[in-house]
């Protein structure tokens, strides 16, 4: 009674591989490397014009240029607020003025240093010795971060403590004289 409902399932014949071999001959495998080359050569060909076309339309202008390098310069004569005490000197002058473009505010106390030696300047004008600016002038600065500077003046350094202090142009050139 069941027989007539069941389904009986027979094995399906195993494929058989490798059931197309073809032959390849010498005038077959020619024609397939033609064929590649030519591809290949067309490839490079469009390749070539697509980069040839975006550099004439300015997709390969150079954004960054590489900087130049300069000759360093070392003056002696200007320093930085940072290095007013610690010069090698045991003994020198240290000018604080406004030297934009080179000249100082007064040309005349600058003539009258150039007998004294050995003479430093500072530029007040520069953003780095901005820092030292203030109202009143401390005659008693032991180090860079204590000076106070108010107006063109004159210290004398001996031995890494300040040992004139002098402002104002006019104090300046009667102490020079």
């Amino acid at each position: 009674m069941a027989k007539k409902g069941m389904q009986i399932k027979y094995k399906s014949k195993k494929r058989e591989r490798n059931k197309n071999n073809v032959e390849v001959n010498k005038i077959d495998s020619v024609k397939s490397f033609s064929k590649t080359l030519i591809g290949v050569i067309i490839f490079l060909g469009v390749m070539y014009l697509c980069a040839f076309g975006m550099q004439k339309l300015g997709v390969f202008e150079a954004g960054y240029t590489k900087p130049s390098k300069e000759e360093t310069k070392i003056d002696y004569e200007y320093i930085n607020v940072g290095t007013v005490f610690n010069r090698n000197e045991s003994e020198y002058y240290v000018l604080f003025d406004n030297f934009e473009n080179g000249y100082s505010s007064d040309s005349y106390v600058n003539y009258l240093l150039t007998k004294k030696k050995p003479v430093y300047k500072v530029d007040m004008s520069k953003k780095e010795n901005q820092s030292v600016k203030g109202k009143e002038a401390n005659k008693k600065a032991s180090n860079s971060n204590e000076l106070s500077i108010n107006d063109i003046t004159l210290i004398k350094i001996k031995n890494g403590k300040i040992d004139k202090y002098i402002v104002g142009s006019e104090d300046i050139e009667e102490y020079l004289k």
